[in-house]
């Protein structure tokens, strides 16, 4: 311990600031500070610290209650586990890392306790995480398997065969039938343009379908026998419990697919006869950073420019889940980054990376919600602010309030239509002279799929679509229309890519008056259509005029059919 000894404090803070972004052992670091084992680092820690060395027996057993006050996630990003609790108040871990501040934060929004130190050998440590956590699932999950065993008569060890079949499918999961499988069903997605991958289980049979242009279809599946072997190499891949059957458990992973870097984000989900499991596939390449490519016409992108260049003000989009409100905030954001302007976004989830941007993932299950990442990000001195999503009263007024001190905000509201923004943000408790003061502009946004210019077909529509959509455009009689025959390109659906169709409802002076009134969304409704404001299916049906898409695609997505 000699060398131990020697090193001073300045000395080891250093050699752990170094490698603070660095993903290195203890005993990588050890070496960097001319010690023989992480064991002597954490000797040299305790000594420097003035904090407990806890040295760990293998038969060492925590407690049920103080293991379940730290989730396993946390416990192995930072190498620490919960280790004593002598009273309600105070919690006591061992760290390999007792230096580490992110963790000690982290575990203090997590249990809401004063959070003692002790320093532990990270590999006793990370011994003790992997017994303790995977004890818990192996209990209960092993009295059902237990249970219906010995209702067939089969004799059995309480514990090993669990273990045996753990191991058996893991390796399952490594084997190269298997994990081709999942790569080519991965590049497949990918050539396919699709957005998500659904896993689904049924009783003697299995779905795979793929999300292309918001629609699911299916594709080929595998073997009902392989299906536990796939979910566990995608729960693998993205470092999820593979021992873990009964809640819900979400990851990410990457992978390369001719050059390009993609994240797929992985839900799995218990049903009745398995885990339905469903990846989101985000092609970072194929992120939209050309507000002219979103779909916006050449008038309505030139305003939406224009007010974007406001200093303050607040602008929403509004549409249901999968609407394409995200595309259009990050094409905005991209627009408005620059180096003279400070912006952060505060989401859930990040979807995708943009240079130049500062973005904060909310987590929730450490107390790090909307608003409290918000209230963080205005002492970071910003010029703009995106908030992912605005759903309850203390994000709201903090988006009210930073428009009113200078700041621009972006975000998103789940309302039909651009009008209904203004009320739901009532409901939520915003005052309504709050509302009228800060929201320059409200975008209610839907997606239509684009005809497949391939195989792009002439015909005529029959006369009662025709009447229906001449009560909103009555020049429709006199147009062309279009729609896709079905060709390879398109895998025979006669669509290829989508495109927004928009209501964009600048709000002018005499609309908030009305606001400030209390007035119901017809009334402004009413008061913006009569000012110019183009509704979603005039919008939409704009496009089908442009022989762009169909009219039952924008009927559909509009809800006037």
């Amino acid at each position: 311990m000699s060398a131990a000894k020697n090193l001073t404090a300045e000395q080891l803070q250093k050699v752990f600031f170094d490698h603070q972004e660095k993903d290195v052992s203890m005993k990588h670091i050890a070496e960097d500070c001319g010690l023989s084992s992480s064991r002597e680092l954490a000797a040299a820690l305790s000594d420097l610290l003035q904090i407990p060395l806890i040295e760990i027996p293998e038969e060492f057993h925590i407690e049920r209650d103080v293991l379940e006050q730290v989730p396993e996630v946390i416990s192995r990003r930072y190498t620490l586990i919960p280790f004593e609790q002598k009273d309600k108040h105070s919690l006591t871990l061992v760290m390999a890392n007792p230096l580490d501040l992110d963790a000690l934060d982290t575990v203090r929004f997590q249990t809401k306790l004063e959070v003692h130190r002790a320093v532990g050998v990270e590999e006793e440590i990370l011994a003790l995480i992997n017994k303790s956590y995977k004890q818990e699932a192996y209990i209960e999950e092993g009295l059902q398997d237990i249970v219906s065993l010995e209702n067939m008569g089969v004799d059995m060890d309480l514990d090993e065969p669990l273990r045996v079949e753990l191991d058996q499918l893991k390796d399952l999961a490594n084997d190269m039938p298997v994990i081709r499988f999942v790569n080519l069903l991965l590049m497949g997605a990918i050539r396919d343009r699709a957005s998500d991958i659904h896993f689904e289980p049924a009783e003697k049979s299995i779905s795979i379908r793929f999300r292309v242009d918001g629609v699911l279809r299916e594709v080929t599946p595998p073997p009902r026998t392989l299906y536990a072997a796939i979910t566990t190499r995608l729960k693998i891949l993205s470092e999820l419990d593979i021992a873990e059957h009964r809640l819900p458990q979400d990851g990410l992973f990457k992978f390369k697919v001719h050059g390009r870097v993609i994240d797929v984000r992985v839900s799995v989900l218990p049903v009745a006869h398995g885990e339905k499991v469903v990846l989101r596939i985000l092609d970072r390449d194929s992120l939209l950073v050309d507000m002219a490519d979103v779909g916006f016409d050449p008038p309505m992108l030139k305003d939406f420019k224009q007010i974007l260049e406001n200093p303050n003000g607040i602008i929403l989009l509004t549409g249901p889940t999968g609407s394409g409100k995200t595309t259009t905030l990050y094409s905005a954001l991209s627009h408005l980054k620059c180096p003279e302007r400070n912006i952060q976004t505060v989401e859930d989830p990040i979807e995708y990376l943009i240079d130049g941007v500062n973005q904060t993932a909310i987590r929730p299950q450490i107390g790090l919600d909307f608003a409290s990442c918000l209230r963080s990000i205005l002492r970071q001195d910003p010029d703009i602010i995106m908030i992912g999503e605005i759903r309850d009263l203390e994000t709201a007024q903090i988006a009210t309030r930073s428009s009113l001190t200078g700041h621009l905000v972006l975000s998103t509201l789940h309302t039909n239509d651009a009008p209904s923004s203004f009320s739901r943000l009532r409901d939520i408790g915003v005052p309504s002279y709050l509302i009228s003061a800060t929201v320059r502009l409200v975008i209610a946004q839907r997606l239509v799929r684009l005809i497949c210019p391939r195989c792009k077909t002439q015909f005529t529509p029959s006369s009662e679509k025709l009447e229906l959509i001449s009560r909103i455009c009555p020049d429709a009689a006199k147009w062309s229309f279009f729609h896709g025959a079905g060709c390879i390109d398109c895998q025979q659906t006669g669509f290829l890519g989508r495109s927004g169709i928009f209501e964009f409802m600048r709000v002018s002076d005499h609309i908030r008056g009305l606001i400030s009134k209390d007035r119901n969304s017809t009334e402004l409704r009413n008061e913006a259509i009569a000012s110019g404001m183009e509704s979603l299916a005039f919008n939409g049906l704009m496009k089908v005029k442009q022989g762009l898409t169909t009219i039952d695609e924008v009927l559909h997505v509009t809800q006037q059919l």
